[in-house]
């Protein structure tokens, strides 16, 4: 079931369509980099859940070229359509994580939600985690980006504007732990800049890197 503001967040990426994947071309190093070191901790044929994966890349199409058998989920139809088309090996589900999460999504080796946590207020950020944990095996992998923030500020995304909360390095690893999870590192990434008629500037990530409990 998607929540009131699953379908909110919906609407908003049903128009983007693949406006959001042109948007980011060649700014993912960072990103890739991180998912790269994801795949080579994991077995061959691992399960593993790409949450909030838009149209498929590049992080699931990344996952399953290593060999993996993974899973996306998101909220936005159209997004899971562009999914579907460009990365044909991976499974795709209607899912939203603050939302009812359909019982045959079950567990998974490893759990990738990058950059979905962009605005949300503490509470909401450990529930997203510790929904996150929920569908990770125990000992399994976490691993989770966000945008670092010094502090609360508004922010724009393609065309559009919102409320960003602060997220330091030291809150990451605060609320991963009120989580319940066991916290490895907080690593501190550069992503590129956008280039085109819109330049901006290199902004730092913050990737978390945990585990569930045993």
């Amino acid at each position: 079931m998607i929540s009131p503001e699953g379908a909110r967040v919906a609407r908003i990426f049903d128009g983007l369509g693949m406006e959001f994947e042109h948007a980011f071309a060649g700014r993912k190093q960072a990103q890739t980099d991180a998912v790269e070191d994801l795949a080579r901790r994991l077995a061959p044929g691992a399960r593993v859940l790409d949450v909030g994966c838009a149209t498929g890349r590049p992080t699931t199409e990344q996952l399953v070229a290593k060999g993996l058998d993974v899973t996306g989920t998101d909220v936005s139809e159209v997004m899971l359509a562009h999914a579907r088309r460009q990365v044909p090996r991976a499974r795709f589900v209607l899912a939203d994580l603050f939302g009812e999460v359909p019982a045959e999504l079950g567990l998974y080796d490893a759990v990738v939600c990058l950059f979905c946590f962009v605005d949300l207020p503490e509470p909401s950020f450990v529930e997203g985690l510790r929904r996150l944990a929920a569908r990770t095996v125990p000992g399994g992998t976490l691993l989770l980006a966000v945008l670092e923030r010094r502090d609360a500020e508004e922010a724009r995304f393609l065309g559009r504007t919102y409320r960003a909360a602060r997220c330091l390095r030291e809150d990451v690893d605060h609320y991963a732990r009120l989580a319940g999870l066991e916290v490895e590192r907080v690593e501190v990434r550069v992503e590129a800049p956008a280039r085109g008629p819109a330049p901006s500037e290199p902004e730092n990530s913050l990737y978390l890197w945990a585990r569930r409990p045993v």
